[in-house]
């Protein structure tokens, strides 16, 4: 599945639901689909952790990481020309700092903060590999709030959903995570 909008995502869920998805239908459940589609998002946050590599500037030996295009949750590194260089974290969270190091053009690699979903045209932050556990968490979501048959397809649903959560992490790993750095 590529990438989705927030409508799209409702759309899937309610035809897995097997719920209409005319839009008396989703006006009817735009907001509770979209809660949970928020829910997920900050569920794979937390596991999968998102890592971006974007470019920034070093002035003055410091990286300013409010002006990258996500929110920072954690700086991770600080390259340039494909080297690490060792940074450190001052009294402010929103800058780093690098020591012995010209200013210039540096890439910042760094686990970031997801929008949540709240417009039709959004499309979820996180990678194309995680939209279609979004849409299972809908559904399983859903699936809790209804007679007991619901209640169990949910409890299978959240299962899967897990089980799904837990392989794409190994796929979607930091790129520091498991790494040995050599410096001799």
């Amino acid at each position: 599945m590529s990438a989705v909008k927030l409508s799209e995502l409702l759309e899937l869920a309610l035809a897995e639901l097997d719920h209409p998805s005319d839009t008396a239908a989703l006006d009817l459940w735009r907001e509770k689909l979209k809660l949970f589609a928020n829910d997920a998002i900050d569920d794979l946050t937390r596991s999968l952790r998102p890592w971006r590599r974007d470019p920034a500037v070093l002035s003055n030996g410091t990286v300013d990481l409010s002006t990258l295009p996500y929110p920072v949750s954690k700086a991770l590194g600080v390259e340039r020309k494909g080297l690490r260089i060792p940074f450190y974290y001052g009294t402010d969270v929103t800058r780093v700092h690098v020591k012995g190091v010209e200013d210039g053009p540096v890439d910042v690699v760094y686990r970031y903060l997801p929008a949540a979903l709240e417009n039709p045209n959004d499309v979820p932050q996180l990678p194309a590999a995680c939209h279609p556990l979004i849409v299972l968490y809908m559904v399983a979501r859903f699936q809790m709030h209804s007679d007991a048959s619901g209640l169990s397809q949910s409890n299978l649903l959240m299962s899967l959903y897990e089980r799904r959560k837990r392989r794409l992490r190994m796929d979607l790993d930091e790129p520091y995570g498991c790494a040995i750095l050599n410096r001799y």
